[in-house]
């Protein structure tokens, strides 16, 4: 089938044919390579101690079709693959830490959320030209707290993030914290357990329908004409994201 790179970082048109995600949960790699998903295993970064050492959205950050940035640390396996792939790379300034995960930004369509402080400086500048929007917050782990539904549409438990995303026009729904298990810590982030994997479906490393939020998020996404899909019958795990890289194309798309 013919794929393309995705136009718009997380925010596939077609069906995702590959994606970069940590092979911490095998079962979460399996379950995508079963749904057709060619996954691109995202080696753990050096020079950080906890679980987000195996996390995508540390050591990635897509920013306009193949290209992408990448911590400076990261393994030259892993770039090797994305290379393979035809991405072109750039690395940040300073290895990424878990104090200042300068990759961790999320963005949802023509808006960049994230927290300058620790956001790569380069990285910032490059995703201020166009119309894109940058967004202010607080939360270092700006992509992990953040469940992109579409461009107008996210889901978070972080109330920062909410109300910044509400001042920008941004529906937002908020959930409650918790409910999603991450080694080391008392629980992880509802971003870092999903990714779209078309636009009208978002799928999750475990059970969805176990979060105590479950029916807020079905019907908040259905609003957008988005399904929620469980990959695992295990409980939700926060891997660091599902990254989309590549994404099917039509035949009247190439004609």
């Amino acid at each position: 089938m013919p794929e393309c790179f995705l136009p718009i970082p997380h925010l596939p048109a077609g069906i995702v044919t590959c994606a970069a995600v940590s092979a911490v949960r095998p079962s979460v790699v399996r379950a995508l390579q079963d749904h057709g998903v060619r996954v691109l295993p995202v080696e753990p970064l050096d020079g950080i101690d906890g679980a987000e050492r195996f996390h995508a959205d540390m050591a990635l950050c897509a920013v306009n079709g193949a290209v992408w940035w990448t911590a400076r640390q990261l393994s030259p396996a892993t770039k090797t693959l994305l290379r393979k792939e035809g991405c072109v790379l750039t690395d940040t300034q300073q290895p990424v830490t878990a104090q200042c995960p300068s990759l961790n930004v999320c963005i949802a369509g023509h808006n960049v959320l994230g927290c300058p402080k620790t956001v790569d400086p380069l990285l910032r500048e490059t995703l201020g030209i166009g119309d894109r929007q940058w967004l202010t917050v607080r939360q270092r782990y700006t992509k992990c707290s953040v469940a992109i539904v579409c461009d107008r549409a996210v889901i978070t438990a972080d109330v920062g993030i909410e109300k910044v995303c509400r001042s920008a026009g941004i529906d937002v729904l908020l959930i409650r914290s918790g409910s999603i298990v991450l080694d080391g810590y008392a629980y992880g982030f509802i971003g870092g357990c999903c990714g779209l994997l078309a636009p009208d479906c978002l799928a999750f490393s475990g059970r969805i329908e176990r979060h105590p939020d479950y029916p807020d998020m079905r019907d908040f996404a259905r609003s957008y004409g988005v399904s929620l899909l469980s990959l695992t019958e295990e409980p939700l795990y926060d891997v660091g994201g599902i990254l989309p890289v590549k994404e099917s194309v039509t035949a009247a798309e190439l004609s």
